[in-house]
């Protein structure tokens, strides 16, 4: 059978198979969803209305909180309407009458003329002190007329006169509020005494009335019924309000407001308030099943809330029986549209069987078409470069197959031509490599061999003095070359591993410049080359010539072209300037050398080539120098780049920001010392530790005629026991010796012997090495090679 048909077959049973299983259990269990929705839409309404029984409830509540927080506001006001109507009235007897009566007189009309007035259904008074603290006006208690009222108290023992009068001082009006704890407190602010007091400045006086919340209550009562009156639970309910006693409050039946529920005729009714006022007592509010009164069934559910503060018991309720009649309807519509949906899942089914068997054998075909372009096409691919035809294929799944087929045959071709690309450029790489390996061997052997020649001729005895100086300054120059191959080859290091930090500082450019001609004027005689004219040309004045910048590194962009220039100018000039360029410096090598063709420019920069890295090529060289000149401007925040033509010169340019400050000195570059200077050291004791003999005697041999007495220590323990058994001035400490290395033995010696000078004498050249060693509390530092010249340097500093 073929996989066309087979799939025509299977694709058949499984469609009709699925489409009459997913119909039977479908109609399952619309039956099975049908109960259960049933059900849980009389749950749902139920719950529904409860919650809109239970939300309406609580807009009952929030508007009693309301009125009682309302009720004090009330009162206030009322108070404070009060006592401004009685100070009114003071303040015009006694202006109408202080140039006729004596205040005696006034006194006696003011106290005439306010204790007849009367607030809250005559509950209230107007009372008056003075502000010692002796009552002047008390019309319902006059035995505090004319007595001190300073130690008054409260049933709760608050000072009221006293708290008044010291009211008085600070103001000329004021409220005062008082809470009586030993009656029962509640959230509605009953039993709270309110006053207000103002101030009567003519006789030193203060009127003031007061009244408590609880004379408000019945008429915030009154209007909290009106307010839940008005409130309709839902469509078919109402509110009611009961005392905790039984009496009714609020009914739809107008005739039991003002009854007992004790009193009812229906036993019914009478059983249905007392279980709803036991309810709202027990739980404080929730959810009470009873039965209608009117038909006799348990088919009613209420919420009850009991208001404590007034002892009410409010609530509303709904008819289950209603909601029940709703569901009965929605079963009989929902039966109606089972019954049609089984109805049209039968119709659908025997379409779907028949759509899915005319479609089946269309697909079946075109599959078949489908294979035979693919077998066709692996048929000629094992042989060729061929690829799939995706306009023969009918399925998107097929075209994606073909298209990954096809996608795959042009990156096996792409791949093959990478393969070769990446051949050609390992053998490039390869000669490369062994380019730079044997420049490399060519830089070393070079000054080694004019190093080891050299000092093997300075063994002869007859030599003439001067032919010796001669050996002496090529061993130099050549251990020079060597240190500057080492260093570039570290520097390098550094730049590609990331580890090489810039350490900026502010630097006179002009004084860079004045270093570097005088430098070079003497290179440039050393070298034979002192025709070649060195020009250097300033852009700045002195005083903006300060830049924030790294000097050492931009000193060696700078130095390192200058020697490129050089070495590769055999007639004509070099010319260094620099000049300001918007906000960057940007400095400028020309020279009228050999020049650069435009193919080499672009690879000059790259580590380890050059523009000539045969071995037949006239210049040395590493090929690192421009390449670590570049990673330097550009770790500077800058660049570099250059314009060359071949014959006639190059001229190569470093950008750097510049960054001033006006407020920074200038830190002058500091003189080497001469090196004929000798200090006379007779009576210093330095202490040299290095554990290698040849650097110990040639530091001895250097220090010899300061007539400065000398000792040793071939490791760090050594050096510790010598300074804590002898005095020395000074010591020579290497870093890296076994048993102890110099950063700890440098604090053991500085333990016992703090004010010891100790210079770090190290051969690693690494880039803010000498910021490290001093940190950690070096007096001082100088690198290997050592040079006489520094060595007598810092040691002059030193002692």
């Amino acid at each position: 059978m073929s996989i066309s048909r087979a799939y025509f077959m299977l694709f058949l049973v499984l469609t009709i198979t699925f489409l009459v299983g997913f119909g039977g259990i479908w109609i399952y269990t619309k039956f099975n969803e049908f109960n259960t929705e049933s059900d849980n839409l009389r749950k749902e309404f139920i719950k529904k209305q409860k919650d809109i029984l239970v939300h309406k409830a609580d807009e009952c509540v929030n508007f009693l909180d309301y009125l009682n927080t309302r009720a004090e506001s009330l009162l206030k006001y009322r108070l404070e309407n009060f006592v401004n109507q009685a100070h009114a009235i003071a303040i015009h007897i006694y202006n109408e009458n202080k140039d006729n009566l004596s205040d005696r007189e006034i006194k006696y009309r003011i106290k005439e003329a306010l204790s007849a007035l009367r607030i809250n259904n005559n509950r209230g008074y107007i009372f008056i002190n003075n502000l010692s603290g002796k009552g002047i006006l008390y019309p319902f208690s006059k035995q505090n007329e004319n007595i001190s009222l300073i130690n008054l108290k409260d049933i709760n023992g608050n000072y009221i006169v006293k708290n008044e009068i010291e009211l008085m001082k600070y103001k000329d009006s004021a409220y005062t509020k008082y809470e009586n704890s030993n009656q029962l407190k509640n959230k509605y602010n009953a039993y709270t005494k309110i006053s207000y007091i103002k101030k009567f400045t003519p006789y030193n006086w203060y009127f003031g009335s007061f009244a408590f919340l609880d004379d408000l209550q019945p008429e915030i009562q009154k209007e909290a019924l009106i307010r839940i009156s008005q409130i309709n639970a839902n469509q078919d309910n109402y509110f009611f309000v009961y005392k905790k006693d039984g009496t009714c409050l609020l009914h739809i039946d107008s005739t039991s407001i003002g009854k007992n529920y004790k009193d009812y005729t229906s036993k019914s009714r009478r059983e249905n308030v007392k279980q709803l006022i036991q309810a709202a007592e027990q739980e404080v509010s929730g959810f009470v099943n009873y039965q209608n009164p009117y038909t006799n069934e348990n088919d009613k559910v209420s919420y009850v809330k009991l208001i404590k503060g007034w002892d009410w018991v409010i609530g509303a309720g709904l008819l289950t029986s209603e909601i029940d009649k709703n569901i009965e309807i929605a079963r009989a519509e929902l039966k109606s549209d089972v019954r049609k949906y089984i109805l049209q899942i039968v119709f659908l089914i025997l379409c779907a069987i028949i759509i899915i068997y005319i479609t089946s054998k269309m697909i079946s075909a075109k599959m078949k078409q489908n294979f035979t372009s693919f077998n066709n096409f692996f048929r000629k691919a094992s042989t060729q470069s061929y690829q799939v035809d995706i306009n023969e294929l009918h399925f998107s799944e097929f075209q994606d197959m073909g298209t990954t087929i096809n996608r795959m045959i042009g990156i096996r071709s792409q791949k093959e031509n990478e393969l070769q690309i990446a051949r050609e450029k390992a053998e490039e790489s390869d000669r490369l490599k062994s380019s730079f390996l044997a420049n490399m061997s060519h830089e070393i052997r070079t000054p080694m061999n004019a190093i080891i020649g050299f000092s093997e001729l300075l063994q002869e005895d007859d030599l003439p003095f001067e032919t010796r100086q001669q050996f002496f300054t090529h061993i130099r120059n050549s251990g020079n070359s060597l240190l500057n191959l080492i260093n570039d080859i570290i520097d390098f290091s550094k730049i590609e591993s990331g580890k090489l930090k810039i350490s900026k500082t502010h630097y006179s450019l002009n004084q860079l410049f004045d270093e570097l001609y005088h430098t070079f004027q003497k290179i440039k005689i050393s070298k034979g080359k002192d025709h070649i004219e060195l020009k250097f040309t300033k852009g700045l004045e002195e005083s903006e010539s300060v830049i924030y910048t790294d000097p050492l590194r931009l000193k060696q962009i700078i130095t390192n072209l200058i020697e490129n220039a050089l070495k590769f100018t055999e007639t004509g000039s070099i010319h260094v300037s620099y000049h300001l360029n918007e906000s960057n410096l940007i400095f400028t090598v020309e020279d009228t050398g050999i020049g650069i063709s435009p193919e080499k420019q672009k690879i000059i920069f790259s580590r380890f080539r050059q523009a000539d890295d045969s071995h037949a090529r006239r210049y040395g060289g590493t090929g690192l120098g421009l390449s670590i000149s570049k990673k330097l401007a550009e770790l500077l925040s800058g660049d570099m780049w250059v314009e060359s033509t071949e014959d006639v010169g190059s001229s190569f340019f470093v950008s750097i920001p510049y960054l001033i400050d006006e407020k920074a000195n200038i830190a002058p570059i500091k003189k080497v010392r001469k090196s004929g200077f000798i200090k006379d050291l007779t009576g210093k004791k330095i202490l040299i530790v290095d554990d290698y003999n040849v650097n110990i005697t040639l530091i001895k041999q250097m220090l010899q005629s300061t007539g400065v007495t000398l000792s040793s220590a071939d490791n760090g323990r050594s050096a510790v026991e010598e300074c804590s058994t002898s005095h020395y001035d000074l010591v020579l400490l290497d870093l890296q010796m076994p048993e102890l290395n110099g950063y700890d033995t440098l604090k053991l010696i500085k333990k016992d012997n703090p004010n010891i000078k100790i210079i770090a004498q190290t051969a690693y050249a690494l880039a803010n090495e000498k910021e490290q060693i001093l940190g950690a509390g070096f007096d001082g530092y100088i690198a290997k090679p050592i040079l006489k010249k520094n060595l007598l340097s810092i040691i002059n500093e030193m002692i």
